[in-house]
């Protein structure tokens, strides 16, 4: 009785969310499909999440940005010449635009509790079993792997699979469970607000770069701005949310901690035409570069100007799990980036 009690319950979710997306309340269908997810995960919930977030892009964005972005603060960490780090509990628009402008990035200590990154990483390593047995037709794998179909216009298969698994990573948005549980994880710590009070107006993030990474110690690692591809005048920032220990025998991120107004120069023997090579990248200090050693759960915000890579050592011995998630101001969104509404 209580399974069809439940059969029932999913499927008046189901046609209760057809009415909101017909209706044009898409907020309200994202809203209740969340709220159904977190009495029990479902599937059905979490896929159709994926999509309606997706739809919802083209109809509730305002295509005209905040002007005078970012607000121009002053330095709130002008002692610090590494990176400026704060504990979760004083997350504030303000503090992170006054970091990233004067120091390129934030450290987050402690934004998500380790018992839920566990949940997510339990999930990843899920997602990525399900990517590596993706070949086979037969092969059942929700809830933890449905590949993303991007709605006409947009961009979005093979190709984008193939550069991710070559970086050690799954698209989140192939992923339906692992993303709902990040995204639920940040929702309850008010990291959706604490976004759209950054931005000042409507955050979407990537499908393309949101990414779960499980990095081996033997991953390739290039000097890079996001900013490359991104565009230089794109509002973004990006949430890297260590789900495991790094930076001593697990890969880091290596940082330079100040704030690039510009792209440097590219190329150079290295992984791809918009790497920055390490000659390059040493002209700017190398030894003012930061591999910050994480804890479960703590985050680094930076955005599409900051000089990074990978952080390795041949000693390391252990897989890094994160995940990196790329938000933007919805008005200034890369449409190549294929967006999902928060």
């Amino acid at each position: 009785m209580s399974t069809n009690n439940n059969i029932l319950d999913i499927n008046a979710v189901m046609r209760k969310t057809d009415e909101l997306v017909a209706a044009g309340s898409w907020d309200d269908a994202i809203r209740l499909l969340c709220e159904s997810n977190r009495r029990g995960e479902n599937v059905e919930f979490e896929s159709r999440l994926v999509k309606v977030r997706h739809h919802a892009f083209a109809n509730v964005v305002d295509d005209k940005p905040v002007p005078h972005w970012p607000k121009q603060l002053p330095d709130y960490f002008p002692n610090e010449r590494s990176i400026p780090e704060i504990p979760a509990s004083e997350l504030r628009a303000d503090v992170v635009t006054s970091a990233i402008a004067h120091h390129g990035s934030l450290m987050v200590r402690g934004l998500i509790n380790p018992d839920v990154a566990a949940g997510i990483r339990d999930a990843i390593d899920h997602a990525f079993q399900g990517a590596a047995e993706a070949e086979t037709p037969r092969t059942p794998r929700p809830p933890w792997y449905i590949p993303f179909r991007a709605r006409d216009g947009y961009s979005f298969g093979g190709a984008e699979r193939s550069y991710a698994r070559f970086g050690g990573g799954v698209h989140a948005v192939d992923a339906p469970r692992a993303l709902f549980r990040h995204m639920d994880a940040l929702t309850a710590v008010g990291f959706d607000h604490m976004l759209k009070d950054y931005f000042g107006e409507r955050v979407a993030i990537s499908a393309k770069k949101s990414t779960l990474r499980r990095t081996e110690p033997t991953a390739l690692a290039g000097w890079h701005q996001d900013g490359a591809f991104l565009g230089t005048e794109t509002r973004s920032l990006n949430i890297w949310t260590a789900l495991s220990p790094c930076g001593v025998d697990a890969a880091s991120l290596d940082v330079f901690p100040r704030r690039f107004d510009r792209l440097v120069e590219m190329g150079g023997p290295d992984i791809f035409d918009w790497s920055v090579s390490n000659e390059t990248a040493a002209s700017y200090g190398m030894d003012s570069v930061v591999r910050p050693v994480f804890e479960i759960g703590d985050a680094l915000l930076f955005d599409q100007m900051t000089l990074h890579r990978t952080g390795v050592d041949p000693g390391m011995t252990k897989t890094r799990y994160a995940i990196e998630m790329w938000c933007f101001a919805a008005s200034t969104y890369p449409h190549e980036q294929v967006p999902l509404c928060w």
